[in-house]
């Protein structure tokens, strides 16, 4: 599938119950993706239904769940567009069916939306709010809060190191941000339409950095809206430590440099000791195992 076709592709469409006011407030499609997540996914749903911008449509995209999440979430969520793409295309690729489906609407905006979150009910307002003010923003993040009994700041922005790694920040100096994460971000369409959607390759992890680092190539600019907070349980669909999640983090990495790096096998090679070492500390022979597959992958993709 092409990185930025913007073709819908077929799937099972369950319709919203009415369009929301539009008023002046440019028309936002909040794409949220399922996987054997209903729940969460309903709890995500239930405090967007809370928020105080007026112009908005959720688009919950279920992929290829099998505990009946399309039927619960046609039920429990009546005024959502449900999308049933009826297999698991990873983070890039089913939240790309969401996009193109925003797309064929009049919607400006599209807010990629983590389903194991919740919103506060200014945050999207805060966030439409910093991407009018400069025409030249293309995504804009939120600060990220943990959703354990801490409640703990946990990210406001990032930066990337093409020696092989990434950082993140509580606050990130405009300067220095060069990625949001997709945990919450809001895409304005016309640099969707510049930069293309996800690079479904990817599967799960790095695609918001390089949908981030292709934006700004294009020539648009990110940024994080201090004000608009959303709170995220992280890794629910993979885990915290397992192997699923070093696997597709590594392939997701040495993609990345392949893509953005001019010799890419000096970083991707440092990556690969770092990674490794991080596992051997920890003494987790599953987690090197995973680490060594997703690093082929990640070459080969």
């Amino acid at each position: 599938m092409a990185v930025g076709s913007l073709s819908l592709d077929d799937a099972a469409v369950s319709r919203p119950a009415g369009a929301r006011p539009a008023g002046m407030h440019p028309r936002v499609a909040v794409v949220v993706l399922n996987w054997n997540g209903w729940r969460d996914t309903v709890r995500c749903v239930r405090s967007l239904e809370a928020s105080d911008y007026p112009n908005y449509e959720v688009v919950v995209v279920d992929n290829g769940s099998d505990d009946g999440s399309p039927e619960r979430l046609r039920e429990m969520c009546p005024a959502a567009t449900v999308l049933a793409v009826g297999q698991n295309l990873g983070f890039a690729g089913g939240n790309n069916r969401g996009i193109r489906h925003a797309l064929r609407s009049d919607a400006r905006y599209v807010w990629v939306l983590n389903n194991d979150t919740v919103v506060d009910r200014q945050a999207l307002a805060t966030m439409v709010k910093t991407a009018e003010a400069d025409p030249a923003v293309g995504a804009v993040g939120a600060v990220i809060w943990t959703m354990d009994g801490a409640r703990v700041l946990a990210w406001g922005g990032g930066d990337v190191d093409l020696r092989g790694g990434r950082s993140w920040y509580v606050v990130t100096p405009h300067e220095r941000l060069t990625y949001i994460t997709g945990a919450s971000m809001l895409l304005k369409t016309a640099a969707l339409q510049d930069a293309g959607l996800f690079d479904e390759r990817f599967f799960l992890y790095w695609e918001d950095t390089d949908l981030s680092w292709r934006l700004r190539r294009a020539g648009w600019t990110v940024r994080v809206a201090p004000d608009a907070r959303v709170w995220h349980q992280e890794s629910s669909t993979v885990g915290q430590d397992t192997y699923m999640k070093a696997r597709h983090f590594t392939r997701g990495l040495v993609l990345f440099l392949r893509k953005h790096t001019p010799v890419p096998l000096v970083p991707a090679v440092r990556a690969l000791r770092r990674e490794l070492y991080r596992a051997r500390v920890r003494r987790r022979a599953d987690l090197q195992r995973g680490v060594a597959r997703g690093w082929v992958e990640g070459w080969l993709a």
